[in-house]
C-alpha cells in the first residue's frame, strides 16, 4: 500500500544532518526524494562515523530512500538542470547558510517564479537575519546558544554540559518534516506555495521551554518558583547496572517506599503528601539519595525493575545500545529492522516510528551512492542527450 504521502517529489539540496533527515522521514512516508550532491566528496556524512565500503551508518539512515544525483551548482548547467528538477518538484529543502541560494539564484524567489506552488524550505542556525545570522554553526554550537547546555547543568555545581547527540540537528528535522506536510496540506487548500524558514535555535527553544523554562514563563512578581520537573530526574545505581523510577503522585512515592523496604518513610509528615514532598525537597533528597539508593545498590535491574513495576511505580532500568534489539519491548513493537544495503551489508535501524493504519510508512531503501542515479534523474528531466557532454565538462557525476 502507498504510503501517505505517496505522490509527492522533493528535491534534497541540503547536507549533514537537519535536511537530510526531514527528507527521509518524508521518503519513509513515500515521498520520492532525490538527493542532489556536489562534485568530488558530496555530502560529508557520507564520511562520519563507523562506515563499510565508502558510506557510513549515520549517512544510510539519515538518507535512505532516496536517489543521489551530482550536479555542480556553480556551472549555469547545473542551476538550469535544478530549475528544471524543481519545476516537477513539491517540495525543495535547503540548508545553506543564509543569502547563499539568493547568490546563486535558486532560492524560493527564482524558483517559484516557474513553479508558483512550491513549497520551500529553508534550514539555517540562527535565523536569515541578527547578528549571528552568517555565523557557522553545528549541533554543539546551538546547544550551547539556546539554553540547552545550561538546562543539562549539574545539579550541585551548576557547571553546564553538551548533550552528546545531535539533538538540535534531529529536532530540527522533525519541526522541518512537520512543517513541510503542513504547508503542503495548506496548498492542497487552495492556499498555494509558500517559503518556510526554520532556524535551528529558534526549534532548540522551543523544545526546551514548556518544562525546563517553567520558571521563566510565569513573569508576575509573586510567582512561587519550584524545580523544574527534569532537574529532579536522577539514577539509581544497582548492582548491574542503573534505574530510574518517577514517583510523582502520593501513591507512587508510597510504593517506592514499600519496594524498597521503608514504608515507614511514607508515613512520614514531611513525605506524605505532594505539598510536603515539595516544601521538604532536602530531606527529601537525603532520604532518596541514601537510603533508599542503599538498597537499591544491593538488586539487580531486574529485582528493582520487578518491585517497582509491582508497586505500579513509574520506572525503567537504563538498557545499553547492545541490550536494545533484544529488550522483549523493542521487539514486540518490531522498532528495529535488518536488511542487506548493497555497500554496508547487514544493517539495522529502526522503522519509521508513526503507525499509519490506511496508508503505512515503510523503511526506504538503501542510502544511495554518490550520484548513483544521475543518469536516470537526467533522462526523466529530459536531459538525456546532453548526459556525455555534462559530464566531460564536470557538471555531473
Amino acid at each position: 500500500m502507498p504510503g501517505p504521502l505517496d505522490g509527492i517529489r522533493i528535491l534534497d539540496l541540503s547536507a549533514v544532518m537537519s535536511g537530510p533527515l526531514a527528507a527521509t522521514l518524508l521518503a519513509d512516508q513515500g515521498a520520492s526524494v532525490i538527493k542532489v550532491e556536489s562534485p568530488g566528496l558530496g555530502d560529508i556524512l557520507r564520511y562520519v562515523g563507523s562506515s563499510r565500503n565508502g558510506m557510513s551508518g549515520t549517512f544510510h539512515v539519515t538518507n535512505r530512500g532516496k536517489r543521489s544525483i551530482v550536479i555542480d551548482l556553480s556551472d549555469e548547467r547545473g542551476k538550469a538542470l535544478l530549475r528544471d528538477l524543481a519545476r516537477e518538484s513539491d517540495v525543495v529543502i535547503q540548508n545553506f547558510r543564509p543569502g547563499v541560494v539568493d547568490r546563486m539564484d535558486i532560492g524560493y524567489e527564482a524558483l517559484r517564479a516557474e513553479r508558483p506552488e512550491l513549497v520551500y524550505l529553508s534550514i539555517s542556525g540562527f535565523g536569515p537575519t541578527g547578528p549571528y545570522a552568517d555565523k557557522r554553526v553545528y549541533d554543539n554550537v546551538i546547544q550551547a546558544f539556546s539554553g540547552l547546555c545550561d538546562t543539562q547543568g549539574d545539579p550541585d555545581s551548576g557547571e553546564p554540559h553538551l548533550i552528546r547527540q545531535l539533538i538540535c540537528d534531529k529536532l530540527t528535522a522533525l519541526a522541518a518534516s512537520q512543517a513541510i506536510t503542513a504547508a503542503l496540506f495548506a496548498r492542497e487548500r487552495g492556499h498555494g506555495g509558500q517559503h518556510i524558514e526554520l532556524a535551528m535555535l529558534d526549534v532548540a527553544i522551543a523544545f526546551l521551554w514548556p518544562d525546563a523554562a517553567a520558571n521563566h514563563t510565569l513573569l508576575e512578581a509573586d510567582v512561587v518558583p519550584q524545580p523544574t520537573i527534569g532537574s529532579r530526574y536522577s539514577l539509581m545505581t544497582m548492582a548491574d547496572g542503573w534505574a530510574t523510577a518517577t514517583p510523582l503522585t502520593d501513591s507512587e512515592f508510597q510504593g517506592l517506599c514499600r519496594a524498597f523496604g521503608r514504608a515507614d518513610a511514607a508515613e512520614d509528615p514531611r513525605f506524605a503528601t505532594v505539598a510536603g514532598r515539595m516544601q521538604n525537597l532536602e530531606a527529601l533528597g537525603e532520604l532518596l539519595s541514601k537510603d533508599i539508593a542503599e538498597i537499591a545498590a544491593t538488586l539487580t535491574r531486574a529485582e528493582g525493575e520487578a518491585r517497582l513495576r509491582a508497586e505500579d511505580v513509574p520506572s525503567g532500568v537504563v538498557r545499553t545500545l547492545d541490550e536494545l534489539p533484544s529488550d522483549p519491548q523493542v521487539v514486540a513493537n518490531g522498532t528495529l529492522e535488518e536488511s542487506v544495503h548493497p555497500h554496508c551489508g547487514r544493517l539495522r535501524e529502526p522503522r519509521p516510528a508513526p503507525r499509519f493504519g490506511g496508508t503505512p510508512a515503510a523503511t526506504g531503501g538503501p542510502a544511495p551512492g554518490l550520484g548513483e542515479h544521475s543518469d536516470a534523474i537526467l533522462h526523466e528531466a529530459g536531459w538525456g542527450d546532453r548526459i556525455a557532454e555534462l559530464r566531460e565538462a564536470g557538471v555531473i557525476a
